[in-house]
């Protein structure tokens, strides 16, 4: 079991053979997230292996995103993730130095082109499905809503920069310094080429991404047991205590940092 002193990593490009042990730390990270526990009471609950696996095959090979893994220097084990995606950049400035293998045949990329994440439930039950798929539906077109307003009103349309494609450290990892090294490396890529970040924080990022220079631009402050169909059981996490019966308030913050110095691009 990993102990609780600073871990030493090495930040790498990420690789096709990564993906796997990658997409299962997001999927592990992920189902301790009450938010993300909330939403999967849909009758069409969503696979995070399969939309974090998906997501790096469609882009891994792109020029307009970085993606780099963590790696104990002592044991050689994935340990975190990150990625960056540049909007508006001329793709020769960015940094990018791609997968040095090679994307997976046809046939073993079968499981990962599932684009249904939904599962299909019979039409028992009838009125408990909709009152769940109601109750999921409307706290997605609220945060659906919320992201395009903060895209549209906030993020310049005209000016270059590089949202935060996503940061995840394993469960087991957390709160060594793993998810700083990243933040630090995505920090340092953004300095270099004068360009600003932005990030769809979860509640529990906030602070680190506070602590590496973030400054909060709008808030959703989400009660999710106004949307869950359910209350939370023993053993599944919530905002707050366990034992509360309650999920608790969410908020999910959208935040930019502006970089340190004047880089090929502006900011």
């Amino acid at each position: 079991m990993p102990s609780g002193k600073p871990l030493s990593v090495s930040i790498q490009p990420l690789n096709y053979a990564d993906i796997s042990a990658c997409a299962r730390i997001t999927s592990s990270a992920f189902s301790i997230d009450p938010h993300t526990v909330v939403k999967q009471l849909d009758q069409k609950p969503f696979d995070m292996y399969d939309i974090s696996y998906t997501g790096f095959l469609d882009t891994l090979h792109k020029k307009t995103y970085i993606y780099v893994k963590a790696v104990d220097d002592e044991t050689g084990e994935i340990v975190g993730h990150a990625g960056w995606a540049f909007r508006g950049c001329d793709p020769a400035l960015v940094p990018w130095t791609g997968p040095k293998d090679t994307i997976p045949l046809v046939g073993d990329r079968e499981q990962l082109q599932r684009k249904n994440y939904g599962l299909k439930t019979e039409d028992g039950q009838k009125g408990t499905e909709e009152r769940k798929e109601n109750c999921i539906e409307r706290l997605n077109a609220l945060e659906d809503a919320d992201m395009q307003y903060w895209l549209s009103n906030l993020v310049p349309s005209d000016t270059p920069c590089i949202f935060v494609a996503g940061l995840v450290v394993s469960p087991s990892y957390q709160s060594r310094g793993v998810g700083g090294a990243l933040l630090r490396y995505g920090n340092s890529i953004a300095d270099n080429l004068g360009l600003s970040l932005w990030v769809h924080s979860s509640h529990q990022a906030y602070e680190a991404y506070k602590k590496f220079g973030f400054q909060v631009t709008r808030e959703l402050d989400i009660d999710l047991d106004k949307y869950a169909p359910r209350r939370p059981t023993e053993d599944e996490p919530v905002m707050g205590e366990r034992g509360s019966r309650r999920w608790g308030r969410y908020v999910i913050r959208y935040m930019r940092r502006i970089p340190k110095k004047q880089g090929q691009l502006g900011s």
